[in-house]
């Protein structure tokens, strides 16, 4: 009995440890990232930040591109979109629905502009051609489809397409800030100018919004006469 426990206390000791040395080297990796941007990530840079054998990061991810993924699927870039997390926002009415998309892309790209490490990941994904670039691209990807699917706003419409066009904007303009550029005379390095772009993505969402739950009225209407949506 007394072995027993000894295992489970020796077990449990090695679990403390490997969570604080995984902490130590996903804090190291954001370092090396905000110091020199992705393309300067390296297996003993983040080994030698961590003051870790590069042995370890190895052992615990595969490599540079699995601490990678480990790092986007965390949630350190945006919310991992687990069910429960999805059923948590998930709107209550028709009318909710554009307040939650447009509050899910402002809360995500205001993390990217004042977060440089997860905003030199989201420009290293869009302009690199690396084999780590990749692997982050995809794992964000991954994680804002899910959000798409499960959430679409305007039934009948192409989610996935109106997403893909926002959200690349909002990609692209988080990338012009951080280069101190402007767009149609906005300065993307101010409050004032994001205040402006904000807005606009909430007028588009319940713009949206409002098309789907009319267009929703309509076919009702439609078929409440018994008329074809081809007459109409």
């Amino acid at each position: 009995m007394n072995a027993l426990i000894m295992d489970m206390e020796k077990d449990e000791k090695i679990r403390r440890n490997r969570a604080k040395t995984t902490q130590r080297i996903v804090e190291a990796l954001e370092d090396v990232i905000a110091e020199r941007g992705l393309e300067g990530v390296g297996v003993n840079r983040v080994a030698e930040k961590a003051n870790v054998s590069k042995v370890l990061i190895y052992r615990y991810f595969g490599g540079m591109e699995g601490l990678l993924e480990y790092y986007v699927k965390m949630g350190k870039l945006f919310p991992v979109f687990t069910p429960t997390l999805l059923d948590q926002i998930r709107p209550l009415h028709e009318s909710d629905v554009a307040r939650i998309w447009y509050r899910q892309v402002i809360q995500t790209y205001r993390y990217f502009r004042t977060f440089k490490a997860a905003r030199e990941i989201l420009k290293a994904s869009v302009i690199e051609n690396d084999s780590i670039a990749e692997t982050t691209a995809k794992a964000q990807d991954e994680e804002m489809t899910r959000l798409v699917n499960q959430l679409s706003f305007a039934k009948g419409a192409d989610t996935q397409a109106i997403s893909a066009v926002i959200l690349g904007a909002m990609t692209y303009l988080t990338i012009m800030a951080q280069n101190d550029r402007t767009m149609i005379s906005i300065d993307l390095r101010s409050e004032e100018g994001w205040e402006r772009i904000e807005n606009a993505i909430k007028t588009i969402y319940i713009a949206l919004n409002k098309m789907a739950i009319n267009s929703k009225d309509v076919q009702l209407e439609l078929q409440s006469n018994h008329l074809p949506a081809a007459q109409w």
